[in-house]
C-alpha cells in the first residue's frame, strides 16, 4: 500500500504519513489505532518491549536508508566508512 493510498483510506495527508514513517513524528492515539486496525497489525511488541535505544535522528537516517536503492547503497557505505576512518585518525 502506498502512502497516498493509506492517507486516502484514513483521510490523512501523505506528507503526514511520511513524517510518521521517516521523520519520527508520533501519531495521535486515534491515528495509531486507525492505522493498526486498517493494516491488521499488533502493537504488542511496541507497547510491551523496551523502547528502542535509538535516537529520533538515528531512526530518521534508518528510514532514509530504507528508501535508497541497492545500487546507491555503496555510496552510503563509503561515506560511513570515511566518517569512521576520519574520526579514528583524528583521535590518534
Amino acid at each position: 500500500m502506498t502512502r497516498e493510498q493509506l492517507g486516502s483510506k484514513l483521510n490523512l495527508a501523505p506528507r503526514y504519513i511520511v513524517s510518521i514513517e521517516n521523520d519520527g513524528q508520533h501519531p495521535s492515539f486515534q491515528v495509531l489505532y486507525e492505522i493498526v486496525t486498517l493494516l491488521n497489525v499488533s502493537v504488542d511488541q511496541y507497547i510491551f518491549e523496551k523502547p528502542s535505544e535509538r535516537s529520533t535522528l538515528r531512526r530518521q537516517v534508518d528510514g532514509l536508508i530504507d528508501s535508497i536503492s541497492e545500487r546507491d547503497l555503496p555510496i552510503i557505505e563509503a561515506t560511513a566508512r570515511g566518517i569512521i576512518e576520519t574520526r579514528t585518525e583524528t583521535e590518534e
